[in-house]
């Protein structure tokens, strides 16, 4: 279709051909080869203009109903496919190429729901009869257990999930170790929050990116709805009172097509030394942003800062840093508490986490070991919802981890212990025996600092890197919870066995009453402690073997 036929096709138009996107405040024509449905989220349909002028005209009128019903990432996805089913539109063919299609089915029938039911003012004629072929295929949805227990898409298995805790901790510790002067340093240390909110809080890059620090309070503090008085802010419940200093954080409703509209129903209270981590954020933020504004030649007074901070995403654009504003009042006018101006997209956040996982920590599955383990959001929701069926939580308690309904969690209530993953023995002693191999104990006795001692100051092994043990939260006292950490090398000389029985011993007297993470991590402290005692025999034996 050239331009003079899409011209005619204009003028030939009867009603409106403008529509109103799913996301507030940005409208659209849909004969228009761009469409910014959101803040940094444009659809591009140029590709279309080669299409017959029926079927272009029907096609982007099936877009535009459904651009009211879905976020402007889901719309981009199911557009993607409906350009491959242009080559499909023939029910014969199209069904010709369905049989041919395995995992890509319920993508395309989703795709095709969306133009053709989702909304009840305008049902493509052309895409229908598609839909109608496929509608009632059954397409093989199995209650759920296999993506919640599935190795790559599934929960994590408790090595893996403390594998990716230690590094996320010790990548932290490095990222704080930096002046914040440039760009990346920053980005950096942002990337890494990320991650450490969405561990602590269970929420989704799409809640993450609507933050402003304007969320985050003392405990003690309440929240209130600023000055939108028509929108709804304010936590039903919220936490008041803290012996010791914490942060609690107000998160908003992620599909509700809204930036920054509903506030969940409860804050949520932050770990001391999360709350603390925040506010080292907190500074090196607001001290990076004073040093780039300054070469706009603006300086704030410590009110400003303070006013202005409040404003600002919790995650930033880069943009923000390099922005060149002419005055004071320009930058206080293009940031608001409803502004989406700055803010970080949940795409580009996904990619920033997904580039740190795969490019820059190294962190080892007990289950896959070709490929390095990544930090995922839906398998961390995974993670968190079985173990917390697994611990006996409500279905009410459950539920609020993720802030779903208890519909949604029906199929992590139905596992049971024995399909939870267990601790693999075979890593175990890989891991252990890799310890030894890896760094010579000669070379670290040579310094005092990396020496990990008994109460009875008896060498038991040594540290490959103490700053890694500045922060560390193990459940068990050193030495007893250093034996499952990659940073602990076991000395092969020393006397194992005592920490081993009372590892047992603890075991015995929290099976009576313990928490049943506390039991778990028992468990595996002693694998490991078990597994060390075997290999220094055999270690020792092959020494005296090989002196007789």
């Amino acid at each position: 279709m050239n331009s003079l036929e899409l011209n005619d096709l204009i003028n030939r138009f009867e009603g409106t051909s403008t529509f109103q996107s799913k996301m507030e405040g940005y409208d659209f024509d849909f004969f228009s080869d761009e469409w910014v449905l959101g803040y940094k989220k444009t659809l591009y349909l140029d590709w279309m203009n080669t299409l017959d002028s029926n079927v272009f005209l029907d096609l982007r009128l099936a877009i535009a109903h459904a651009a009211k019903y879905y976020a402007g990432s889901s719309l981009v996805s199911f557009v993607c496919i409906l350009k491959t089913l242009c080559q499909y539109l023939e029910p014969a063919t199209f069904e010709a190429w369905w049989l041919t299609l395995t995992d890509d089915k319920k993508r395309v029938r989703d795709a095709l729901f969306a133009f053709c039911q989702r909304s009840r003012e305008y049902r493509s004629p052309i895409l229908t009869p598609l839909y109608d072929l496929v509608k009632e295929e059954n397409l093989g949805r199995n209650n759920g257990y296999k993506g919640i227990l599935d190795e790559t898409t599934g929960a994590y298995s408790e090595i893996e999930r403390d594998n990716l805790l230690e590094a996320l901790r010790i990548e932290t510790l490095h990222a704080l170790d930096n002046e914040f002067a440039t760009t990346t340093a920053f980005t950096r240390l942002r990337n890494v929050l990320a991650c450490q909110l969405m561990v602590a809080i269970v929420r989704r890059p799409v809640q993450l990116v609507q933050l402003k620090w304007c969320d985050l309070l003392r405990v003690g503090q309440a929240f209130t709805s600023h000055k939108e008085h028509n929108r709804d802010w304010q936590p039903l419940t919220q936490h008041h009172f803290s012996d010791v200093e914490q942060l609690h954080l107000r998160t908003f409703k992620g599909k509700d097509g809204g930036f920054r509209h509903n506030a969940e129903s409860r804050s949520h209270r932050l770990e001391p030394n999360l709350s603390e981590l925040l506010l080292q954020y907190y500074q090196a933020y607001e001290s990076y942003l004073c040093t780039c504004l300054s070469q706009c030649n603006i300086t704030l007074s410590e009110s400003d800062t303070k006013a202005l901070m409040q404003r600002l995403p919790l995650f930033p654009d880069q943009s923000l840093f390099t922005a060149k504003f002419e005055t004071k009042s320009s930058l206080f006018y293009s940031v608001s508490d409803t502004s989406e101006a700055f803010h970080h997209s949940s795409v580009s956040i996904r990619s920033n986490i997904a580039y740190l996982f795969d490019k820059k920590l190294d962190i080892k599955s007990d289950r896959i070991t070709h490929k390095a383990l990544a930090f995922k959001n839906n398998r961390w929701r995974h993670t968190q919802l079985t173990l917390a069926a697994w611990m006996g939580l409500s279905p009410a308690q459950v539920a609020a981890i993720t802030g779903v309904t208890v519909d949604a969690i029906k199929s992590y209530l139905d596992l049971k212990a024995p399909e939870r993953v267990k601790i693999d023995q075979a890593f175990a002693g890989n891991s252990v025996i890799q310890r030894f191999d890896s760094v010579s104990s000669k070379e670290l006795q040579q310094h005092p600092d990396f020496v990990v001692k008994s109460p009875f100051d008896e060498e038991m092994g040594h540290k490959l890197n103490p700053a890694n043990c500045a922060s560390c939260q193990s459940k068990g006292a050193a030495p007893m919870g250093c034996y499952p950490c990659d940073n602990f090398r076991p000395l092969e000389t020393a006397n194992h066995q005592p920490y081993l029985d009372k590892a047992e011993r603890k075991l015995a007297i929290s099976s009576q009453s313990g928490h049943l993470a506390t039991l778990k991590r028992l468990q595996t402290i002693i694998t490991y402690i078990r597994v060390t005692i075997a290999l220094c025999e055999e270690r020792k034996n092959l020494k005296v073997g090989a002196q007789i």
